[in-house]
């Protein structure tokens, strides 16, 4: 079964989205003391000072690209997703090791310059316009409006790291973490390709608060799509919280807390639904 892809109306503003993602960064980044910067974070090798350098790498690349039209360090041609993975984790691994030189201040401010030039690259962006890869949502070119999700979630993903390097619970707060699931979720309809179904068949997917919701992913003759009411026949389900789900779809979730996640239906659907992930890559525990 081929999969209809994500549709090119976005599901939110992700342009201003992203002005209030910034805004919370620069709050938790402006709070921090000197010893603060030094804790290590979730992301091996790197501090939180590390981290945040990754982001300033960021956000010049993504300028670059999206506003300048640059592309200074191109992908191998021809790469397997493997290959380019490599490639992109030894790209980032440099950037972050010559931005040691750079201070928290400095961080902190570039990180608040940048921040309202993207957001302002991603408005003059037309949303619908299906310029955009976005690899585990399938074949492109997609809607912009996903890739402007991709980016934004991960700026909020690696926030959420910064948060637990400082031993502070999620920010979970539903008008950033309901936009950005709504996104990620697109994975999961393009992993089902690869089980057969009948039109009909249903996997719900419930999440628990901040963000109560529920997907109904229907099978249909183009492939699986998120409808209004389940079809005909419920194939498979997942029931966890919103914490669970962020941390499952961005292989941010151990294996073994996988357990607490509620699977039921189709062994092999439910299989894929928990080893789906919207990020290029594997998970290295799969």
């Amino acid at each position: 079964m081929s999969g209809g892809g994500p549709p090119d109306e976005p599901p939110a503003d992700y342009a201003s989205l992203f002005t209030v993602e910034r805004d919370r960064l620069h709050e938790l980044l402006v709070g921090l003391q000197a010893a603060d910067w030094l804790l290590p974070s979730p992301c091996p090798g790197w501090t939180v000072l590390g981290l945040c350098c990754h982001l300033v790498g960021d956000d010049f690349s993504l300028l670059a690209r999206h506003r300048d039209r640059h592309h200074g360090t191109p992908a191998p041609e021809g790469a397997t997703e493997g290959e380019f993975v490599a490639w992109l984790d030894e790209l980032q691994s440099d950037w972050v090791r010559a931005a040691r030189r750079l201070s928290p201040r400095l961080v902190t401010d570039l990180l608040a310059w940048a921040g309202p030039q993207i957001a302002d690259t991603f408005r003059r962006e037309d949303p619908r316009a299906r310029t955009a890869s976005v690899s585990w949502a399938g074949p492109g070119p997609l809607s912009a409006w996903l890739d402007q999700a991709r980016e934004l979630s991960e700026y909020w993903i690696h926030r959420q790291q910064l948060l637990q390097a400082l031993s502070r619970p999620s920010d979970l707060r539903a008008d950033l973490a309901g936009p950005l699931l709504d996104g990620l979720a697109w994975a999961w309809p393009y992993r089902l390709t690869q089980v057969p179904a009948r039109p009909g068949d249903t996997v719900t997917i419930r999440l628990t608060g901040p963000v109560t919701k529920t997907w109904y992913l229907v099978a249909a003759a183009p492939g699986w799509q998120f409808g209004d009411r389940p079809g005909s026949r419920l194939a498979a389900s997942l029931t966890m919280s919103t914490e669970q789900a962020w941390r499952l779809l961005t292989n941010n979730l151990p294996a073994a807390s996988q357990a607490d996640i509620a699977a039921a239906g189709d062994d092999a659907i439910a299989r894929i639904l928990l080893r789906t992930r919207a990020i290029i890559g594997m998970p290295k525990w799969a």
